[in-house]
């Protein structure tokens, strides 16, 4: 009686190490939990420049450089404004930009861009326009709004050439930031 209570007992330990061991285990292809993509703000991968400077230079208190700072308290602000003005954003590598946002300054109304067209490039010589607005205003100071639109090109160069502002003889953003956004989100 004790041995077949000793049988018994290896018997079932002999099938729970089969099972703890992977008897019946199925294989499943790895997985990568972390594929899925999502929109990102790509601005300071970047280098700014532009065409038209701040009388204190780009690091100046009102400088270019504060138009990319991410802090909606500073500003960039040119005196006087010229319709030729463009800020440009060069990457060491090509990004799929699809949407971007503008930010007013905190003061005049009437120095907020109008109108403007953002452009890519892959070279800086052949320019496309991949996003053109009239007639904007902002509803408030410091107030930021998004513009979506449909890209599927990486350009290592993008464009914000501002045509007009709202009538005042100044310039004034507080941020311009650019958002990359994958094909399957446009």
């Amino acid at each position: 009686m004790n041995l077949l209570k000793m049988t018994r007992k290896a018997v079932g330990l002999c099938f729970a190490l089969a099972l703890i061991l992977g008897c019946g285990k199925e294989e499943y292809p790895a997985v990568d939990l972390f594929t899925w993509k999502a929109k990102v703000d790509v601005t300071a991968k970047a280098v700014l420049s532009v065409n038209v400077e701040n009388s204190g230079g780009a690091s100046g208190a009102e400088g270019s450089l504060k138009v990319v700072d991410n802090d909606i308290n500073s500003k960039f602000l040119i005196n006087p404004y010229q319709s030729s003005l463009y800020l440009q954003l060069a990457f060491p590598s090509a990004q799929q930009v699809a949407s971007y946002t503008l930010t007013s300054g905190n003061d005049a109304p009437d120095r907020d861009p109008k109108n403007w067209k953002l452009s890519g490039s892959t070279d800086g010589n052949t320019w496309v326009d991949l996003d053109t607005r009239t007639g904007e205003t902002f509803s408030g100071r410091n107030t930021t709004k998004t513009y979506n639109f449909k890209n599927k090109v990486l350009y290592k160069l993008y464009r914000l050439s501002v045509t007009a502002n709202n009538g005042g003889s100044l310039f004034q953003l507080s941020e311009w930031r650019v958002i990359e956004v994958p094909e399957e989100q446009q």
